[in-house]
């Protein structure tokens, strides 16, 4: 049994009409660009250091905009995750796919709405803050019953 939480630091980073996600590479799913806070981490620290590594890009700043908590099944395990999200802006859009297991592109905004990207309560959430600019806290349950 999975039994802590994970935080992670994740960008919305959106340049030139697209907005910028990940995917396994054998998978279907989109997610934000990010990854885990280390032990005594600063979040935006931890995202600025996660999109070095991921798709070997600076970033320039990392406004905070909300907080997203969701408990998902995957491959059978229950996980339960904090999601810190920042409005990212990166040096160069240029991005370099820097592991082996993770692919990153730039999604057309017209795409987006139609793309599955996950959780999908957080990707209504940050849909949502698109439209309206507000910061966020909010928890969501992707596929466990209550």
């Amino acid at each position: 049994m999975h039994t802590h939480i994970e935080l992670i630091a994740r960008g919305v980073i959106i340049h030139g009409g697209k907005i910028l996600l990940c995917k396994g590479k054998t998978k279907a799913n989109f997610f934000f660009p990010g990854g885990h806070v280390e032990f005594g981490e600063d979040s935006a620290v931890a995202l600025k250091r996660e999109l070095k590594e991921e798709i070997d890009a600076g970033v320039t700043s990392a406004r905070f905009i909300g907080v997203w908590e969701n408990q998902f099944i995957q491959e059978g395990i229950q996980k339960h995750e904090v999601n810190i999200l920042f409005e990212a802006r990166l040096a160069s859009p240029d991005i370099k796919n820097m592991e082996d297991h993770i692919e990153t592109v730039w999604v057309p905004l017209t795409e987006f709405k139609k793309a599955r990207v996950l959780p999908v309560s957080l990707k209504e959430r940050v849909t949502q803050w698109m439209e309206d600019g507000q910061t966020f806290f909010g928890s969501g349950k992707d596929g466990i019953k209550s």
